[in-house]
């Protein structure tokens, strides 16, 4: 995975509509090719407070010009936000149980993971991927027939049972959502992932994807040891800043949430 920050800002480029960029140059219309040429001055605006501000924060009052821009703008707006506030604190609210925050002293380190235009890509494409969840039904025979299961993407388990069902070269993109669906749930719904996977996660999370996870603590450690283990099968998919380090990558999801989307409910598991 091409990580330079041309390559990141190429990859801006591809998921931005023209709404998208006239909401980061003020409804002006001549910047628009300006910024399909050079999409790095996308990451210059968006790292600029006022311009994340507005997109976050406008409303449909304000006519047509932030009505319909896409998911991604919104979470990156939101991703680029967060990460310029931790610049110069040594310690972040981090979550260490249900409805519990307390200050860590690992600001430098997560500002430092932060402030990498791959890492803010990967958490902004990330929260984009399920702004709409998908699912499915797959057909399994096993001695007594054939039988039918549903699977959703943030059911890690039943997720995880699709391994089994496609062929090799399917598998690393599988393993690539189930890191994903892990980071989401502890960095954004902790207490939805403590109800879910709390008491018996481990074992069904190790039965269905082979891994040899960690045994005790809270459900969000383990999602971050599943992440971790999941995007080292994806074939470098993943950056490495984010393979090395899922706990940064979901202290800043958990930053990112608290203050941006459950205030309006941007997204939420089924």
């Amino acid at each position: 995975m091409d990580t330079s920050r041309d390559a990141v800002a190429r990859r801006y480029g591809e998921h931005l509509t023209d709404r998208d960029l006239l909401a980061l140059t003020d409804d002006r219309p001549d910047q628009i090719d300006a910024l399909r040429r050079r999409p790095e001055l996308v990451l210059d605006l968006l790292d600029r407070p006022p311009v994340a501000d507005a997109v976050l924060t406008a409303s449909h009052d304000e006519g047509e010009r932030f009505r319909y821009v896409s998911p991604f703008l919104v979470f990156a707006a939101a991703v680029h936000r967060a990460s310029a506030s931790l610049v110069g604190h040594t310690s972040v609210l981090d979550r260490t149980a249900p409805r519990s925050r307390l200050p860590i002293l690992d600001g430098p380190v997560i500002a430092a993971f932060a402030a990498d235009p791959a890492h803010r890509l990967f958490l902004a494409e990330l929260l984009a991927s399920y702004a709409r969840l998908a699912s499915g039904v797959v057909w399994r025979r096993d001695d007594r027939g054939w039988h039918r299961r549903r699977w959703d993407e943030l059911d890690l388990p039943r997720l995880a049972e699709l391994l089994v069902d496609v062929p090799p070269e399917d598998r690393p993109g599988i393993w690539r959502r189930i890191g994903d669906g892990a980071l989401f749930l502890a960095g954004v719904y902790p207490e939805y992932a403590e109800r879910t996977y709390g008491a018996t996660g481990t074992t069904r999370l190790q039965r269905t994807t082979g891994l040899l996870l960690r045994g005790e603590g809270p459900a969000g450690e383990l999602l971050e040891d599943l992440a971790g283990r999941a995007y080292r099968q994806t074939r470098g998919a993943v950056p490495a800043g984010v393979v090395e380090s899922p706990a940064s990558a979901r202290r800043l999801l958990t930053i990112v949430a608290d203050r941006y989307l459950h205030r309006d409910a941007v997204v939420g598991p089924s």
